[in-house]
């Protein structure tokens, strides 16, 4: 243990096994140019999401303003209340459009066919980090849940994403050996904040994390696996509020259909905010 991130977790550690767990599963990046950096920018044709998230935000609390100053015009418990609100459904919100174009261009990029998890789209909010410093997840990779291996997952810029806030992660961690790494296990727990995490966290690694922001721009998304660390992504914008998508992607086929039904199972057992 050479790298310690989070020092309150060091307790509730433990070593990962030998073993590099892409080897094992579907790997989605297989037939990509961004294979051995496990992430890649790509352009996607629209984005109306503005419109969607200012709708969805003005349903359940009446406000309308400009979303970059989402922060000074939103209480915790408005907050608590918007984020309660999803996932949205490509099903609902006039979202199958939106779902149908997101599928083709992972799909293409992939060079095999993907639908999205679950049908479900995800909108992440990151107020200021200086002014709310627990609205994103500790480091960590999303296959810690079972249900997130074998599929891929894309990041979209809604607003205030840039060069100080957007998603932070670091290439070629989805081919490390989990033994280069320490980690919680159940979830995550921060005593000092009363935080709580689904995911478990990477306490310390044996490594370096030199995370970086691709940052992609207006109509682009970035495409990543899952099994990259990723995370810890604090907004360092002094007033702007970050806004993104977030999707996941699964084969279109009986395998997929089934990791969604025990994706569903956890659903069930799971307390939300």
């Amino acid at each position: 243990m050479e790298y310690i991130h989070y020092p309150e977790l060091l307790e509730e550690c433990h070593l990962g096994k030998d073993e590099v767990l892409l080897e094992k599963d579907i790997n989605l990046l297989r037939n990509t140019p961004f294979h051995d950096s496990g992430y890649g920018v790509v352009e996607l044709e629209h984005n109306f999401l503005q419109d969607l998230v200012r709708s969805e935000i003005y349903r359940i609390t009446g406000k309308s303003f400009q979303l970059e100053q989402y922060h000074t015009h939103i209480t915790d418990e408005e907050h608590t209340k918007i984020l309660n609100s999803m996932p949205y459904k490509i099903t609902q919100n006039n979202l199958s459009e939106l779902g149908k174009e997101l599928e083709s261009v992972v799909s293409t990029q992939l060079g095999e066919p993907v639908k999205i998890f679950n049908g479900d789209i995800w909108v992440r909010i990151c107020r200021p980090s200086s002014l709310f410093s627990n609205d994103f997840n500790p480091c960590h990779r999303d296959i810690y849940l079972d249900f997130y291996r074998n599929t891929v997952n894309i990041y979209v810029p809604i607003c205030g994403s840039n060069e100080l806030s957007s998603l932070t992660i670091q290439p070629g961690s989805h081919l490390w050996n989990e033994n280069e790494t320490f980690i919680t296990k159940g979830g995550s727990y921060f005593k000092s904040t009363g935080k709580k995490y689904s995911v478990d966290a990477i306490v310390a690694s044996k490594r370096p994390l030199n995370m970086i922001r691709p940052n992609p721009g207006k109509n682009q998304i970035l495409l990543f696996s899952p099994y990259l660390i990723h995370g810890c992504a604090n907004n360092d914008n002094v007033n702007v509020t970050r806004i993104s998508l977030e999707v996941r992607f699964i084969h279109d086929d009986s395998f997929g259909l089934q990791q969604e039904e025990t994706f569903r199972d956890f659903l069930k057992m799971r307390t939300w905010r």
